[in-house]
């Protein structure tokens, strides 16, 4: 029987500071180019649960459902998703707490057994001293929120995130430091592409100025995608979403790059063809090709995040 403590009791106070220095610091399993975003999907719908005010326990088996929802949306595709794996790590960046942890079983690994998570209906929640750090000062929930999404997930998921665990969008907060990116980036990636959807060839200007046209990572920046052309694509807004989802994916082959549409794409609706007709059409690839997307990040996005697999 473990007797491995879960819980930050020992932590008589919580300041702003001490907070967002252990969000900072989560350790996220890894392996390779991948990364589990398990833990940063629990805090973030914990820190919902502050702003609406909740209770600060929850019951494992009221959890598991609403996590697993959300490791599906916007974690790296799996035939089998493990919501208890937060739920029991988490503890050790003392920003989770376990009733009755000393009673519940683990793994080689550390993971709680989920049948006795589910038997004992296992509560967890923030520690109290975070938890009344949080409830009186709301600016941080989503200063720590801010923080979860920059480090961990791609820009166009941001708001899907947010409305998915009930944070506001637009918080007015204070930014850490973010790993520098190339400010020519977009510039380049757009003028490479001929300022078309490198898909669709979208090209809608109003005036002098583009709408809704992107310069989209391969490799996500927060997973340590450079801003090099080579990582980059020229996209219309609903295929950069459909690209960071995994709706959309890339292959070689002798004729050039071709798109690849998931299998779990559907919709009968016209708006469903502007993704579901391009399945083996070729990209557009860039006036230079030797600025063509790198083999190594489209396998990336390959095996992290494109839905497989593919249409038929």
């Amino acid at each position: 029987m473990s007797t491995i403590k879960c819980s930050a009791n020992d932590v008589p106070q919580m300041t702003r500071e001490d907070f967002l220095r252990r969000i900072g610091k989560i350790n996220v399993w890894k392996r390779g180019g991948q990364r589990a975003p398990h833990k940063p999907l629990l805090l973030l719908y914990a820190l919902g649960r502050v702003l609406s005010r909740r209770k600060r326990f929850l019951a494992y088996d009221e959890i598991e459902p609403r996590l697993k929802d959300l490791l599906r949306n916007f974690g790296t595709p799996r035939r089998r998703l493990h919501p208890e794996a937060p739920f029991s790590h988490l503890c050790t960046n003392e920003l989770w707490e376990v009733t009755g942890a000393q009673e519940l079983r683990r793994t080689e690994g550390g993971t709680f057994w989920i049948s006795d998570l589910r038997r004992t209906h296992a509560r967890g929640g923030f520690p109290s001293s975070v938890y009344e750090l949080l409830l009186t000062r709301p600016e941080v929930v989503l200063e720590a929120a801010n923080r979860l999404l920059q480090r961990h997930f791609p820009d166009s998921m941001h708001d899907e995130i947010r409305d998915a665990v009930g944070i506001p969008h637009t918080p007015q907060v204070r930014e850490e430091p973010q790993p520098a990116r190339d400010p020519a980036f977009r510039n380049d990636v757009l003028r490479e592409y001929e300022r078309r959807c490198a898909v669709c060839e979208f090209d809608v200007r109003l005036g002098d100025e583009l709408i809704g046209l992107e310069a989209a990572h391969i490799k996500w920046h927060s997973h340590g995608g450079p801003d090099n052309v080579t990582n980059g694509l020229a996209l219309c807004g609903l295929h950069h979403k459909a690209l960071d989802r995994g709706a959309l994916g890339l292959e070689t082959d002798r004729s050039g790059i071709r798109i690849l549409i998931s299998g779990e794409v559907t919709g009968q609706s016209k708006p469903a063809n502007w993704i579901l007709d391009y399945h083996r059409q070729l990209l557009r690839l860039p006036r230079n090709r030797g600025l063509s997307p790198l083999p190594e990040f489209m396998h990336w996005h390959q095996r992290y995040v494109f839905r497989k697999p593919p249409l038929t």
